[in-house]
């Protein structure tokens, strides 16, 4: 069984926990267990798309990982928490901002930028998870990285008088950026302090909220909203047809001659989606296996 369901997971779960339940439901309603796995995790607090992958459709991760993701989120002025969301607990508090500071200091994060991902978060700090340190009320550092943020629109604020309490903003970013810690960097710009309220993914892999199911509906009847790996596939990169000289010979680990651009391919053999393959110069090779 390999494939994919796209979940609308709601605030106040994991998205470990969201695969746990859609795990178990498809492995009772096919007799055996299956192997799960999300791919782009959402915090607790946020709700929305959330893909959830089935045998061999994991090994797409990787390719997913970076692609575009769309999310709509509330910035709250005037207080900072220790894990920069509504969930954590109050550090400092500052005067509220002047709304035209802020609407001016959203501009000032479109395109490629530095970050700093928050303590409480799955970062990696020299073989343990960052919130594991934060929790534990360890000190350490995180390296910023580069993100990039393609849009971010204004969707609304409540003010008092000029001053700004919150926003709401649809941002538009690539992979492996943190709404957390955009909400706290915008608040620093504008000389105040901020946290996430509210974050609810819209879009993810292609895929919005109008695809996705329910946990409920999904464990009910798990087998009628499986989806298949090409059609993930075919949001991420182009699909190619092989003939079966291509595919011996891709499967035993050679190069073929194609004459495609450079870049990534599904590459598809006698109807069923195969191998990713890595094309450069007009030479083509297996990059990932997706086969039994």
């Amino acid at each position: 069984m390999n494939g994919f369901a796209v979940i609308n997971k709601p605030s106040g779960i994991s998205s470990s926990d969201a695969v746990i339940k859609c795990r178990n439901a498809l492995s009772k309603a096919i007799g055996c267990k299956i192997k799960c796995g999300h791919m782009g995790t959402l915090d607790p607090l946020a709700s929305g798309v959330l893909l959830v992958a089935f045998g061999n459709t994991n090994r797409l991760f990787d390719f997913l990982l970076k692609k575009e993701k769309s999310y709509v989120a509330t910035f709250e002025f005037g207080e900072e928490r220790d894990t920069l969301d509504a969930e954590g607990t109050v550090t400092e508090k500052s005067e509220l901002p002047q709304l035209d500071k802020i609407l001016a200091c959203t501009n000032e994060f479109i395109g490629e930028i530095d970050q700093i991902p928050p303590k409480y978060s799955a970062v990696n700090i020299n073989g343990k998870r960052a919130y594991d340190l934060a929790r534990a009320g360890k000190e350490f550092e995180i390296q910023s990285k580069k993100v990039y943020i393609k849009d971010i629109k204004i969707l609304g604020y409540d003010c008092e008088k000029d001053k700004c309490k919150r926003i709401k903003l649809n941002i538009v970013c690539g992979g492996g950026t943190y709404i957390r810690s955009l909400c706290r960097d915008i608040a620093y710009k504008a000389e105040t302090l901020g946290y996430m309220s509210s974050l609810v993914r819209t879009e993810c892999g292609g895929f919005s909220l109008d695809d996705a199911v329910v946990i409920d509906e999904f464990i009910a009847n798990p087998l009628s909203n499986i989806r298949s790996g090409e059609e993930l596939l075919s949001k991420i990169m182009p699909l190619k047809d092989i003939d079966k000289e291509e595919y011996k010979k891709v499967r035993n680990g050679q190069s073929i001659a194609v004459n495609v651009q450079d870049g990534s391919y599904g590459a598809k053999f006698d109807g069923k989606l195969c191998f990713i393959l890595k094309v450069e110069n007009n030479t083509a090779k297996s990059v990932c296996y997706l086969e039994d």
